[in-house]
């Protein structure tokens, strides 16, 4: 019963993740038919988002949405996949920035590596214009927070994008690489035999895609720890202030505190401590 809950769940989530996203994005093809009429009649919504300074941060859509605009972003949200997990996100976004990834408008196409094409390595420049936006809506939500960090920090996005960049640089680079010397003869608009460009592609992913994402994962996993070992310092200290207000010693009390998280800490840190069992930490501490 409880699993069909979770994924209910589940299944609810990747629902409106999809339905905000898409609703995000109509946003944002709104703000710019109110600047220009003709701009994605010429590029087209994904060229459109390329452009320098193409993404309004601040644009909010009148509530009351017209029929035909809840027909947009419908149809726009049932054009999105999700997933979850860092490691499957980081493995797609790494395979995309390195230019290994199946394209979702072509499913009956094979993949070709091709590590010279300035068209296919266009992607890098992409992931850095939209590291440059989170970096700068993150930055504008701290400051509304006095310098303290938004509870809804994008750092978590940023980090999975600058892995993704990372792999995709790596991917092209010869002296990570050197396999890819292989395909420099076909230049940047030839296209390799697919043979040839196979083998190559799996040394990428394995030299490039795959310890950027170990990394990069690492780094999550990092960030999850330093939250989860705040939360339950936070909690237990706070436990411990309520019970020394009747205390005359309460620096002891402190003390002993400290001492009886430094082993919750150790497994935390280590990922052998589950968040449900940090409930049982705080209780028998409590206790």
């Amino acid at each position: 019963n409880n699993f069909e809950q979770r994924q209910n769940i589940t299944r609810l989530t990747d629902i409106a993740g999809r339905y905000l996203t898409a609703y995000r994005l109509h946003q944002q093809i709104c703000s710019q038919r109110t600047k220009s009429s003709s701009l994605l009649e010429r590029a087209g919504l994904t060229s459109w988002l390329d452009l320098p300074a193409a993404i309004d941060t601040q644009s909010n859509l009148d509530s009351n949405l017209s029929d035909k605009q809840c027909s947009d972003i419908i149809s726009l949200a049932q054009r999105l996949s999700s997933m979850d997990g860092a490691l499957n996100l980081s493995s797609h976004l790494s395979k995309i920035a390195g230019g290994l990834a199946a394209r979702p408008n072509r499913p009956d196409r094979k993949v070709i590596f091709r590590p010279y094409s300035s068209r296919d390595a266009h992607i890098l420049l992409q992931l850095k214009r939209t590291v440059e936006v989170v970096s700068v809506v993150d930055r504008e939500e701290d400051a509304l927070e006095n310098g303290k960090r938004s509870k809804n920090s994008r750092g978590r996005i940023k980090t999975l994008l600058d892995g993704a960049l990372s792999a995709g640089k790596a991917a092209r680079n010869e002296d990570i690489v050197p396999e890819i010397k292989q395909l420099k003869e076909y230049g940047s608009d030839g296209t390799p035999p697919k043979g040839v460009a196979d083998v190559v592609a799996q040394a990428a992913i394995e030299k490039a895609v795959q310890p950027s994402v170990k990394s990069c994962v690492a780094r999550l996993t990092a960030m999850e720890t330093a939250d989860d070992i705040t939360q339950l310092r936070q909690r237990v200290n706070e436990i411990a202030s309520s019970i020394s207000q009747d205390s005359i010693d309460g620096s002891s009390l402190t003390k002993m505190a400290n001492e009886l998280l430094h082993q919750p800490t150790i497994l935390l840190r280590e990922g052998k401590l589950s968040r449900r069992e940090i409930e049982d930490v705080v209780r028998n501490i409590e206790s």
